[in-house]
Order: C-alpha cells, then structure tokens, then sequence
C-alpha cells in the first residue's frame, strides 16, 4: 500500500568549528508518503531475489529516486541517504514491512490489518494484492481509497486555511486566555 506521493529533501549534518550545520543534501523525488508492505510468510519464501526486486516486494527492492546532481535515480541499499530515509520513515510508521501482516480466512479470501498513525497524510492509497504460489506471481489486483478529515479536525483545517488571520487571532486569544485562567486559579494569596 503506498499513500500519497511527495518530493523530501533530506539533510546531513555534521559539527563543523564548534557548529551543528548542513554539509550535504539529497532530495527524494516522488516518494511515496506511506508505504505498507504484507506478507503471510518471509518474503525470501515468497519468490526469489530476482524476482522480489523486479516486482519491488520489500522496502529494500522498492524504488527511493533521488537526485543527485543533474541525474535521478536509486543508488541501493548500500547509500547513507537512502538507508537514513528509510530508518527515519520506519520510526515515524510510515513505511511498514511485515511478514505475518495477512492472514487467509479461506483459500481465497484473506485479511490484514493497517495502521495508519497521526501523521499520515491526507490524499489517495493505492492498494497492490499480489498473489504469489510456487515463486511465480500468478494473481494480481488493485484498489484505491483516500483519506480524509472529517468533523472538527476538518472544521480547524478549513478555517486555518481559508481564514489564516482569524485563526491565528483567536488562536492567540485563547492562549492569553488560558494564561490569565492559570494564573486566576493558581493564585497564592
């Protein structure tokens, strides 16, 4: 399952005269935001090495392009960038690989549960099933759905968005408030 698509720039930093600063840069180009990888059993039975890569199964064998220089491209597992960018996104949940993330119900129907964390973005999932017996992929499917906000939390956003000012007015209000609240209620007299 990939979400939505986005270009990151990632950034190195290293101490230099006694100073935390950027000495290198890589931008990730359309990336995927969300990545979610299932499996019912290790994915060196699933199919061999070759054909894993091939078919991108396993964040190791999925596509990262960066730019580097004028050129665009994925330079593997073994590049810094790319290994970085994956631990950070693994960390934060988003890019997810298990190896008992689905479960067959029958011979035909199957279920895997997805966590999607709090900072998922907003947008479009693409959903890829690909069935695989003997090594050879012998099924294969897609599906789609989007994520959205709904209730309050998209009442906030639309008027964060469409009335910044107002927003950030009462939003400033609310802090004093609060403030002028504390110090009410803790008061030592």
């Amino acid at each position: 399952m990939t979400g939505p698509r986005q270009t990151i720039v990632t950034r190195r930093k290293e101490r230099v005269a006694g100073i935390w600063t950027n000495v290198a840069s890589r931008t990730f180009v359309n990336v995927p935001s969300y990545l979610a990888i299932f499996a019912n059993q290790p994915f060196d039975k699933i199919a061999n090495a070759e054909i894993l890569r091939r078919q991108q199964i396993g964040i190791d064998n999925v596509l990262l392009p960066q730019q580097i220089g004028p050129d665009l491209g994925d330079p593997g597992q073994s590049d810094t960038f790319r290994a970085n960018f994956v631990r950070l996104k693994t960390e934060h949940k988003l890019y997810i690989q298990t190896t008992n993330g689905v479960t067959l119900l029958t011979p035909t129907v199957f279920r895997a549960d997805v966590p999607l964390p709090a900072e998922t973005m907003i947008g479009n999932y693409d959903v890829e099933v690909e069935v695989f017996a003997d090594g050879a992929q012998v099924a294969r499917g897609t599906s789609a759905f989007e994520l959205i906000k709904v209730g309050f939390e998209q009442f906030v956003a639309n008027a964060a968005h469409d009335h910044g000012v107002l927003y950030g007015l009462a939003t400033a209000m609310m802090a004093i408030m609060t403030g002028w609240f504390a110090s009410v209620v803790f008061r030592k007299d």
